[in-house]
């Protein structure tokens, strides 16, 4: 997507709505198709790149609320983060393509809309084990498994946990390859960080945290 990569050079140093216009591209160029998925953190529209062939997106929409601070650094901390994994192209990673915000002004609740725009990826683990024929072969379990652990060994070799995996955060191509998605939890980390147990989808957490 032309531009995009450098509208968003300089994300982790946003602070407010002013420096946002600056960076962010409106989504004038993309035009919403339907509603994949809503979740706590956003409602994703599968969507069409008018400035690009016609390409098939996913378009997460978020609603990010304004501080006397600016942008909340959690909400900076994902888009550099996805910046970040984004250079390395890594096969079991979802791509974020651009990220774009909904006008110049904020709406009566004093909140921002941005659009974070990646790869469409067909469906997600849980509606592939559903749509299933039958139970999946050895090898195919083997390569699914093999996706997601050679995502997460990425991910941990550049210091990033990913803290909310769970089938609906696991995305599988049409060839069966496995993505990594929604990196709205992730954190990057360092040996003197303190860690704790409180984050995690509840019924996804293991039982030794609960």
């Amino acid at each position: 997507m032309s531009g995009s990569n450098d509208s968003c050079q300089n994300t982790s140093a946003v602070s407010s709505l002013s420096d946002v216009s600056s960076l962010f591209q409106t989504p004038k160029k993309y035009e919403e198709l339907n509603v994949i998925g809503t979740g706590a953190y956003g409602t994703v529209y599968k969507a069409r790149d008018l400035h690009n062939g016609g390409q098939v997106v996913a378009m997460k929409k978020v609603k990010v609320p304004i501080t006397e601070d600016g942008i909340p650094l959690s909400t900076l901390r994902e888009i550099a983060l996805l910046r970040q994994l984004e250079a390395y192209r890594h096969p079991n990673i979802v791509r974020l393509l651009d990220v774009c915000h909904g006008g110049p002004s904020v709406d009566r609740d004093q909140q921002l809309v941005l659009f974070l725009v990646f790869e469409h990826v067909e469906q997600d683990l849980e509606s592939f084990l559903k749509r299933a024929p039958g139970p999946l072969s050895e090898n195919r379990i083997q390569s699914m498994s093999h996706d997601i652990l050679s995502g997460i060994d990425f991910l941990h070799s550049h210091r990033i946990v990913h803290r909310d995996l769970k089938p609906h955060n696991l995305l599988v191509t049409s060839s069966g390859r496995v993505k990594l998605a929604d990196f709205g939890l992730a954190k990057t980390y360092d040996t003197e960080m303190k860690l704790t147990s409180v984050v995690v989808t509840l019924w996804y957490r293991p039982p030794e945290v609960l």
